[in-house]
């Protein structure tokens, strides 16, 4: 059922002029619906309640009321007291007013009034309303048309200006096309000449590269044989030195082949160490090879730390860490990266 249903229905609902599927889907409508028909139900029942109570009120004769008691009473006595023939001529003496549901058929008058102001009223309010919407509608559509008017007459005006201006625009385009044509020829000429400075370069940088990279090959090479030159210059000055002492070194438990041999120079504090056979302390791996000078019973020195290449070989500076009394040993164990102040590991490596 559709809102506009329901208000062609509701007249009749409120006289109880509904039955079976029309009330039944009428009163499911308002149930729900009820936000938006309660006030309209509300407003044509109030209607006609007026309407049914406006007929004036009668009051009922002495006769009436007497046939009223009559009437209930006359179950309660003998059925021979009055002849059936004598109460048939008294029935039609009866003014139609007393006739049981006379009253009704004076009251469908007024109810059939009520539908047809009820109905009326409904027509006036929707063809009042539609003329509204109508009178709305044209001002509308007339405002709209004045307004298109003017909006076609500003169109002209901006037609006839944007038509110059694309004339000019398109000469000026013209003029910039045939500019850029121009500029595109020549940085495509730039562009090769470019690319052909870039391949020269590219070569050059990579000869130069390469020699820079066969500079710092030889510089390494150098640098490493002028330190190997160094240590062994170092090395064979301090083998020649009178004063020098020779201290090897071995496994103090014989498990191993590790050998060592310690270069000690006492007059000048220094020395050097060479290890062989023993097991592999590589730089950057957390551990090193760290030499101890032992004078008595006094705790040993820190004397130098230094690593082994895979095999085992390696050798090493020694500076003792502050000044002893004597050197009477010398021991090896594996620390640390960096050495440590007092011995943490084993004994690799002892001699005297």
């Amino acid at each position: 059922m559709t809102h506009e249903t329901f208000r062609e229905m509701l007249p009749l609902y409120v006289i109880g002029a509904l039955d079976g599927d029309e009330l039944y889907n009428f009163e499911r409508y308002v149930a729900e619906n009820r936000e938006i028909c309660h006030a309209e139900l509300a407003e044509y029942q109030a209607i006609a309640d007026q309407i049914a109570l406006s007929a004036p009120s009668a009051q009922p004769s002495p006769v009436v009321y007497e046939r009223i008691v009559a009437a209930i009473e006359e179950p309660r006595r003998p059925s021979t007291v009055v002849a059936p023939a004598q109460s048939v001529p008294a029935a039609r003496q009866q003014p139609e007013s007393l006739v049981p549901g006379g009253w009704i058929f004076r009251f469908i008058p007024w109810a059939a009034a009520a539908v047809l102001l009820v109905l009326l009223a409904s027509a006036y309010n929707q063809i009042r309303t539609r003329d509204g919407l109508l009178q709305s509608m044209t001002a509308s559509y007339n405002e709209l048309l004045a307004k298109n008017k003017d909006q076609e007459g500003n169109l002209a005006k901006q037609r006839a200006g944007t038509d110059q201006q694309a004339k000019e625009f398109q000469a000026r385009l013209d003029q910039l096309t045939a500019a850029n044509q121009q500029q595109q020829h020549d940085i495509e000429t730039l562009h090769t000449a470019n690319r052909e400075l870039t391949d020269e370069k590219d070569a050059v940088v990579h000869a130069a590269d390469q020699m820079r990279e066969q500079l710092e090959k030889q510089s390494l090479q150098t640098a490493a044989l002028q330190k190997k030159i160094d240590d062994q210059s170092g090395t064979l000055d301090m083998m020649m030195d009178p004063s020098v002492r020779v201290a090897p070194l071995t496994d103090p438990k014989g498990e191993t082949k590790a050998l060592g041999k310690v270069y000690w120079v006492g007059s000048k504090r220094t020395g050097m160490m060479i290890v062989s056979n023993v097991t592999p302390v590589a730089e950057g791996q957390g551990k090193c090879l760290e030499l101890w000078a032992i004078c008595g019973n006094e705790p040993p020195v820190p004397a130098g730390i230094g690593y082994t290449d895979d095999s085992g070989y390696g050798r090493l500076q020694i500076k003792p860490a502050k000044d002893v009394a004597c050197v009477d040993k010398f021991a090896v164990t594996v620390e640390r990266s960096g050495g440590v102040p007092a011995p943490e590991g084993s004994i690799i490596l002892i001699g005297q």
